[in-house]
């Protein structure tokens, strides 16, 4: 792992760096680079002992190196010393005016800022409007007292992805931009797209390790379908292939020759209503909702107070580039509701308040864990880009044993409104940077790789609708 060093500035009209002497470098350093940006300049160890990296005004105006407090990463290769890095969190939906960038999600980003800082990352928040292509610049957001301001700074090292929906990802001028960062610049991006879950399914039936924690699946195409699954399970979730939130997923539950269907309305309402027939009940369906549908088994899940109650547990990537479980939370259903989503009127709940018994409680964590760590390391080896997180929502079943329902590929922050997970979001938010850090290290360590999954990633967007 590299050093982080706190950045100074000194008046000198010539580009000069100057670098902590407990570096030992076996090169002459002849360049200076900051994100996409690199110029000649003179590079000298400090003469005394200083845990600083010095940088002259005419340098840090040419490389566009903001004046705020920095701390960064020092990364030499090829005769070049590399400052960073840039981290760029690419999303969409910016309003006018610096004051809220995006409105009420603004306060959710703000939290990277400080973060950044310690890690030794300039994290900055930007969208395809705040590219400047012919400069290789991005006018983007940085948080710094308590406020947005705008500043300009180089393309980014990394892109961390968080586009806000499906339907923003799949416009034209979004496909266009991401391809040109990462497949032109070779900018690595991490989690650049959204999960489809007969995809996921798939990749993860493959395996036998993984193929245990899946609850039977199909894609949804015919009457017969819905019919085959009810004789075989008496329970069964329809769910949007592409669908997020808990939007659209149907409970569908036998009740002697009728069935009963749960499910949010578009008001918001939870309702349950009886069909005497799957024709009836799949004509409702036509009704509300187009797209793809997949049918998937019900699981007899643990329940607190009578309401069924499931896992989102989240995993991310450290600074090591491994796998680790950053947060588990308890949902739990509303006694109406088809799913445990807080739109549904489902709660959150720490694990302790779910299991006050220890024993108990550690048996479940240490499967719930090690579900999540095979399940992430499978995905991450058969997924077609590069992940750096991912958010499971897992089952125990009343006789213990771990199902995945869903992966997000952009899990969502809901669960850390519990006042005793917040220090978990603020640990996902280090390992994110921290994982930048890493992929930044390994792009100058091994950067054929990088080049390879930007060839796939080309390949990939060609065939994709």
């Amino acid at each position: 792992m590299t050093k982080c060093y706190s950045v100074e500035f000194f008046t000198d009209s010539r580009p000069i760096l100057y670098f902590p002497k407990d570096n030992d470098f076996d090169q002459p350093i002849e360049q200076v680079a900051f994100g996409s940006l690199v110029t000649s300049a003179k590079v000298l160890p400090h003469e005394r002992k200083k845990k600083t990296i010095s940088i002259s005004t005419a340098l840090k105006d040419f490389l566009h190196i903001p004046n705020i407090p920095l701390r960064l990463h020092l990364f030499c290769h090829h005769q070049t010393f590399f400052l960073g890095p840039i981290v760029g969190i690419f999303t969409a939906g910016f309003t006018r005016g610096s004051k809220l960038p995006l409105g009420n999600r603004s306060y959710q980003f703000a939290k990277f800022f400080s973060v950044g800082h310690r890690v030794g990352v300039l994290p900055i928040l930007f969208g395809l409007q705040h590219i400047d292509w012919d400069k290789g610049l991005v006018r983007g957001y940085y948080f710094y007292q308590n406020r947005w301001m705008e500043m300009s700074v180089p393309l980014p090292n990394i892109i961390y992805d968080r586009l806000p929906n499906r339907e923003v990802e799949k416009l034209k001028k979004i496909k266009e931009a991401k391809g040109k960062l990462t497949q032109e610049y070779v900018i690595p991006s991490f989690n650049p797209g959204f999960f489809n879950k007969i995809e996921i399914y798939k990749k993860l039936t493959q395996n036998t390790k993984t193929k245990t924690y899946i609850p039977k699946t199909i894609p949804f195409q015919k009457e017969k379908d819905v019919k085959m699954m009810l004789d075989e399970f008496q329970c069964v979730y329809m769910k949007p292939n592409e669908g997020s939130l808990g939007n659209g997923v149907y409970r569908i539950e036998k009740e002697g020759k009728d069935l009963l269907c749960s499910f949010r309305d578009k008001k918001g309402n939870n309702r349950i209503v009886k069909f005497s027939s799957i024709k009836r009940l799949l004509h409702l369906l036509e009704k509300k909702d187009k797209g793809e549908y997949v049918i998937q088994r019900g699981i007899p899940l643990l329940k607190i107070n009578g309401c069924p109650a499931d896992f989102r547990v989240h995993t991310n990537k450290g600074k090591d580039g491994k796998w680790y479980v950053t947060a588990i939370a308890v949902k739990v259903a509303n006694p109406l509701g088809a799913t445990t989503h807080r739109l549904s009127g489902g709660s959150v709940k720490t694990v302790d308040e779910l299991f006050p018994d220890q024993r108990e409680k550690n048996r479940n964590v240490f499967s719930l864990i090690n579900a999540a760590l095979i399940l992430s390391k499978e995905l991450d080896k058969r997924y077609h880009e590069r992940l750096g997180e991912i958010g499971f929502d897992l089952g125990i079943d009343e006789e213990g044993n771990v199902w995945m329902f869903e992966a997000n590929s952009k899990p969502g922050r809901s669960i850390f409104s519990h006042p005793d997970l917040s220090k978990n979001e603020q640990m996902i938010r280090k390992f994110l940077l921290s994982y930048s850090v890493y992929l930044t290290e390994q792009f100058f360590l091994v950067p054929e790789k990088f080049f390879e999954k930007a060839i796939q990633h080309a390949s990939f967007t060609a065939n994709s609708p």
